[in-house]
C-alpha cells in the first residue's frame, strides 16, 4: 500500500488548506481539484497538485489516484463527496474519509464504508463537552456507530424543517441532490 495522502478539493478552500496543512507531514500529500487557481496554491504550499475533475473515473484512472492509503473528500456538496469518495474505495483506497455539510447525511456516508466527519457535528460536541466541563478527547467510534445520547440530540437538533431549498440530501445509494 501506498503510503500517499489524496486530498479532494472541489468549489471551495477546504481542501487546498487541508492539503497545505498536511504536507511535511510523514505522507505525502497529492491535491486534486477543477479549479486551477486552487490547484496553484496547494502547489505553492508544497503539494503534488494536479488539476481534474475527481467525480469523473478517468480523472482518477488518468492521474493514477488509486490504492492510496489514505484520502480525504472535502468540498461544499455531500454528493459530490460522497460520488468521489466511492469511486476512491472502488479503486482499493484503504482508508476514505469524507466531509459532511449536512449532518443528515453522515449516515448515508458511515453506511457506504466511508467515514464521516461534520464539522458542525464535532462543533456541537466540543461545545458540549466545554459546557459540561470534560476535559480530553472523546474516544473515536466506529462509522456510523451512537450512543444513545447521540440519537437523542440527533432527533432534537434536527427536528426543524428541511423545506429548505438550500438544505441537500443524499441517499445512502449515492444518489442525491438539491431538495
Amino acid at each position: 500500500m501506498n503510503s500517499e495522502t489524496v486530498v479532494i478539493g472541489g468549489d471551495g478552500a477546504v481542501g487546498e488548506v487541508l492539503a497545505g496543512q498536511l504536507v511535511g507531514s510523514s505522507t505525502a500529500v497529492v491535491f486534486l481539484d477543477e479549479d486551477e487557481r486552487a490547484v496553484e496554491r496547494a502547489a505553492e504550499a508544497g503539494a503534488d497538485a494536479r488539476v481534474g475533475d475527481p467525480s469523473e473515473a478517468a480523472t482518477l484512472d488518468r492521474e493514477d489516484i488509486g490504492e492510496m492509503e489514505t484520502a480525504i473528500v472535502a468540498s461544499q456538496k455531500d454528493s459530490h463527496n460522497l460520488l468521489v469518495a466511492q469511486l476512491l474505495r472502488l479503486r482499493r483506497t484503504e482508508r476514505v474519509i469524507a466531509l459532511v455539510n449536512d449532518p443528515e447525511n453522515v449516515e448515508a456516508f458511515a453506511a457506504a464504508g466511508i467515514e464521516p466527519v461534520s464539522a458542525s457535528t464535532a462543533l456541537a460536541g466540543a461545545l458540549d463537552r466545554q459546557r459540561r466541563g470534560v476535559e480530553g478527547v472523546e474516544t473515536e467510534r466506529s462509522p456510523g456507530q451512537k450512543t444513545e445520547e447521540d440519537a437523542t440530540k440527533h432527533r432534537s437538533e434536527h427536528e426543524e424543517s428541511t423545506d429548505d431549498p438550500k438544505h441537500e440530501r443524499v441517499r445512502s445509494d449515492g444518489a442525491g441532490g438539491d431538495m
